[in-house]
């Protein structure tokens, strides 16, 4: 049986394409049903506009929507854990031109060196990143 010590370290700084990127959260004025009223805004998260992140596919899939068919693509993001950073499912990630849907948080291991998220982007553009 492995130990532990024997596990793949999973590290911010491993092999990927190695971006910034910007929180968002969405805020305005509640309209009483878990909504915003006119749809809300999304706004910089303070300290979070210029975090370094490792970006890693995951899963590329196509879903049919209104009879026509949609790429997906899911990836994992890797960042380096920050005291008091809470990044939550209800934000969104973006960098340049792409937005980025987050689906999931972790905490490897909960041992507070490294946060991997797994997001999804809003509008899959190919293969050319601006």
């Amino acid at each position: 049986m492995p130990s532990a010590s024997s596990r793949k370290q999973v590290s911010s700084t491993a092999s990927g394409r190695k971006v910034y990127v910007k929180f968002q959260n969405l805020t305005g004025t509640p309209n009483g049903q878990g909504g915003f009223v006119n749809g809300g805004n999304w706004n910089d998260i303070a300290g979070l506009t210029q975090v370094p992140i490792t970006f890693r596919t995951w899963s590329p899939y196509e879903k049919y929507i209104a009879q026509q068919l949609y790429p997906g693509v899911t990836s994992r993001c890797y960042m380096r854990w920050r005291r008091g950073a809470n990044i939550m499912v209800t934000m969104r990630m973006v960098y340049g031109s792409h937005t980025y849907w987050i689906r999931g948080v972790s905490n490897y291991d909960e041992a507070n060196t490294d946060i991997i998220l797994y997001v999804e982007e809003l509008q899959p553009t190919g293969t050319i990143r601006q």
